[in-house]
This record gives structure tokens, C-alpha cells and sequence, in this order.
């Protein structure tokens, strides 16, 4: 395997999902600034969301006109700008503006960046090497809260960002030179999103990526509040034990990678689903503090495992022609609902309710769709 890429593609990976991640240990120190309740906090993250949706559409459909390489670094740039335009930012309704904008430039890197794998690599090898790129995310989870509990120690939670954003701008020219630009294919007749949900496999990936996001980062996105608000731990304690509780999932995804490649992504898909839904069942239950912090940690390590059995399994199911899009239909989907509607919908059960309700039902949920894999078809 050409390992130089992989690690480039890795550390575009590993800033891309530090940069999302980095604003959950910062959610409560915004919320507090601007005196905001917990849905108008989940709210931010739903503008996020909206912007990382709409890239992902608009991305996926017209990433092969673009030019696949341009996308990633003109997203990585657009990432560098944001974050430095966040330091004047004062106002509730210009952070929903910002979240928006930094959904968007977030947005252009998966559905240009597979493609790019699978033409460098041998399909024998996809499992592997996507299951290797996407334990950057596991790390970016892991790092990010004890990251930037650490930096706020020294520096304001704007400045950290600005370093994220210099670095933002600098990172795209390594990109530049290790990669390829994958052949151009025009699309079928007829290839569009409408025609794509018409096929059951993809409507059956969406469903389970919403899930599945709302099980991992749409809870991820609300942990520091839960245990701050709720569970009235420190700040600091609450990020530290967030970051530590995610270590398990790092050898999750490269393991993960060779699984796929070994038994096929159906059943490493069911397993996926399975444990990610009952471990986060365990999470909202969990009565004791010994237990809740086994919980974090199973729960931590087994949400991460659907995405990289997701991306190979999208890969599978379609032609090369129509990879983008199939992935931008997919995780958009995924995003709006999951990763974005997950965080307002545990929001605003816990001003009504608790934190511990929402929670318990997204893993029931989770759990019962792995029953949908087996109409996906084998390979």
C-alpha cells in the first residue's frame, strides 16, 4: 500500500473532524456567554449540520466537473477562513451563520476523497485502507476534548480555533502533491438523486447512517453537557473523561478495515449496529458512576465502527461514476438528521424531560435496524 498518501489523507481526515469536534467541550462556555438554553445550544449544531448536508449534496453531484483534488483543498481553505472569521463573532445569530458556513466548507472532503482512495488503491485493499483513513475520526474524538481543556488553560477558546484555521490553509498543499486525480466518468443517463433513492440499497445505507450518527457524534455533540448540567461534574473533569472514554475506539476502524475485507460488509454492518445500539442503551441507564464510565467507553468504542463498514459498503454498492453522489445522498441525509437533529432532539427533551430518555431511545432504535442489513445484497 502507498503509505505516504494514506498518512496525508489521514491528517486531512484527522483536522477535518478535529475542527467539528473541537466545538463540543466548547459548547458549554458558549452557551454560558451568551446565556443560551440547551435546544438553542443543539440548535448551533444543527446549523452545522444544514451546511454539511448541503455540501455533501451539492458536492456529491458535481464533484467529478469539479475536479476531485480542487474540492478537497478548496474545502480546506474555505475551513482556514472560517475559523479565522470566528474571532469577531459576538452575536447569537452570527454563530448560527458561521456553524452554517463551517458545515459547508466541512462538507467537501468525503465525497471527494473516496473516490480518490478507491482509484489508488486495489479493491482487495478498500476495507484496509479506508478502515485506516477513517481512525483519524477516532482519534480527532479522542484528542479533541483533552486538547482543548488543556489549551484553555493558556489561551482563549477563539485563538485555539485560529490556530485550527492557520493550519487549515497550510495542510492542502501537501494534499496537493501526493495525490491523483481520479479519470473522469461521465454519469449514466438519468444518474440524479431521485433516481438514486429509487434504489432500495441506498435508502436502506441512509437510514442506518442517521442512526448511526445520531448514536455517535449526535450524542457525542451533547456528552459535556449531559455530565456537566446533569450529572454536575467540573468542566474540565467532564471533557477529560469525554477524550479518555474514546481511546477504545482507535484500533476500532483499522481493525474494522481488515474485517470488512475478510468477511464482507453485511455482517461487519449488523455487528456495527448492533453494539453501537446497546452499548448506547447501556450509556442512558447506567446508574452509577463506575458504570457510567464503562458505558462511555463501550459506547465510545462501538459507535465508531459502522463508518468506515458504511463507506466500504457505499463503495461496494456503487459504480464509480455515481460514487459521489451516492455519497453525498447518503451522508447528507445522515447529517441533517443524525448528526444534526440528534443534538436538538436530546436539546430539547432535556429541558422537558431529561437527557437520559433521549438517549435511550436513540440506542433502541439503533439496535432493532440491523435488521435491515440483510436486505442489502451480498459481496
Amino acid at each position: 500500500m502507498k503509505l505516504l498518501p494514506l498518512c496525508v489523507f489521514w491528517c486531512l481526515w484527522y483536522l477535518n473532524f478535529f475542527t467539528r469536534t473541537s466545538f463540543s467541550p466548547i459548547l458549554p462556555l458558549i452557551e454560558d456567554t451568551l446565556s443560551l438554553s440547551h435546544g438553542e445550544a443543539g440548535g448551533l449544531v444543527a446549523s452545522y449540520s444544514m451546511g454539511y448536508a448541503a455540501t455533501l449534496l451539492i458536492a456529491g453531484r458535481f464533484v467529478p466537473a469539479w475536479g476531485y483534488k480542487r474540492t478537497v483543498a478548496f474545502g480546506f481553505l474555505g475551513i482556514g477562513l472560517v475559523l479565522v472569521s470566528l474571532q469577531w463573532v459576538e452575536h447569537y445569530p452570527a454563530f448560527h451563520v458561521l456553524f452554517f458556513l463551517l458545515g459547508l466548507t466541512t462538507g467537501t472532503y468525503l465525497p471527494a476523497i473516496l473516490p480518490i482512495i478507491t482509484e489508488m488503491y486495489d479493491p482487495q485493499r478498500w476495507g484496509r485502507a479506508i478502515g485506516i483513513h477513517d481512525s483519524a475520526a477516532s482519534v480527532a474524538i479522542l484528542s479533541a476534548p483533552m486538547l482543548i481543556a488543556l489549551g484553555l488553560q493558556f489561551l482563549p477558546w477563539k485563538t485555539i480555533l485560529l490556530l485550527l484555521g492557520i493550519v487549515s490553509l497550510i495542510l492542502p498543499f501537501f494534499f496537493w502533491k501526493v495525490s491523483i486525480e481520479p479519470e473522469h466518468r461521465t454519469p449514466h443517463r438519468g444518474s440524479h438523486y431521485v433516481h438514486l433513492f429509487k434504489r432500495k440499497p441506498i435508502w436502506i445505507m441512509a437510514v442506518l447512517w442517521v442512526l448511526a450518527a445520531a448514536s455517535n457524534m449526535g450524542v457525542y455533540s451533547m456528552l459535556p453537557l449531559y455530565l456537566i448540567k446533569e450529572r454536575g461534574m467540573e468542566y474540565a473533569f467532564a471533557n477529560n473523561l469525554v477524550g479518555i472514554s474514546r481511546i477504545g475506539g482507535i484500533a476500532v476502524p483499522v481493525s474494522i478495515g481488515f474485517l470488512i475485507d475478510r468477511y464482507g460488509y453485511r455482517i461487519m454492518l449488523m455487528l456495527s449496529l448492533l453494539t453501537t445500539g446497546l452499548s448506547t442503551v447501556f450509556l442512558s441507564i447506567a446508574p452509577t458512576f463506575s458504570l457510567l464510565l464503562i458505558a462511555l467507553f463501550f459506547q465510545a468504542a462501538f459507535s465508531l465502527a459502522f463508518f468506515p463498514v458504511g463507506l466500504a459498503a457505499i463503495a461496494k454498492l456503487t459504480s464509480p461514476e455515481e460514487r459521489s453522489m451516492g455519497i453525498g445522498a447518503i451522508l447528507s441525509t445522515g447529517v441533517i438528521f443524525g448528526m444534526g437533529g440528534a443534538p436538538l432532539f436530546l436539546g430539547i427533551i432535556a429541558d422537558h424531560f431529561n437527557f437520559q430518555i433521549g438517549i435511550l431511545w436513540m440506542g433502541i432504535l439503533t439496535t432493532f435496524s440491523f435488521f435491515m442489513v440483510k436486505y442489502l445484497k451480498k459481496g
